[in-house]
């Protein structure tokens, strides 16, 4: 868990993408996979498929394993990752400050053996809170002009349909006559 209470103006994909490696570095060195063997990889869940894949190949080739992304074929070993949820809140602390907080759960087992025996390495959940300013929206002149002219055409646009509505049916009888 990490907090910075100050402004780091780090975007939400790079906090993600390094949750994702501090995850991948702890489930790797725990999935004890035999390092002359290609290592399948799969990552399923809905959203940052592909940072994931790539935060768990770096920490395999950092370990020294071939990793081999799922092809549909089993390979003796296999690590299996399941993204659970990536969430970003912010929620307002004052008039000048707002808090950020991203959290990224998932969860690895791998697969190993002819047998393929599943062993689960677990949940593994990470979060980051920071503070940023909040900025106050800008308003320029032009701006509020647009606004102005908005107001005057929901405001006479009413009349002038009712005005036409009535000068159509003044016809409609007088030209009918």
């Amino acid at each position: 868990m990490s907090f910075a209470y100050d402004s780091t103006g780090v975007s939400g994909a790079l906090v993600i993408r390094t949750q994702l490696q501090s995850i991948a570095d702890v489930v790797v060195d725990s999935s004890k996979f035999d390092t002359k063997r290609k290592v399948g990889l799969i990552v399923e869940g809905e959203s940052v498929l592909s940072l994931a894949e790539n935060a768990f190949v770096e920490a395999l080739q950092k370990r020294n394993y071939t990793s081999v992304l799922s092809t549909g074929t089993a390979l003796e070993q296999t690590l299996h990752i399941m993204i659970l949820g990536i969430n970003t809140k912010v929620r307002k602390i004052d008039a000048n400050l707002s808090e950020r907080s991203i959290c990224t759960t998932l969860e690895a087992r791998t697969v190993t053996g002819a047998e393929r025996e599943v062993h689960s390495l677990g949940t593994f959940y990470r979060e980051s809170k920071d503070t940023a300013e909040t900025f106050l929206p800008i308003q320029l002149s032009s701006v509020q002009k647009d606004e102005e002219t908005g107001v005057l055409q929901r405001l006479l646009t009413p009349f002038i349909v009712l005005g036409g509505a009535i000068i159509v049916v003044y016809l409609l009888f007088t030209v009918r006559n």
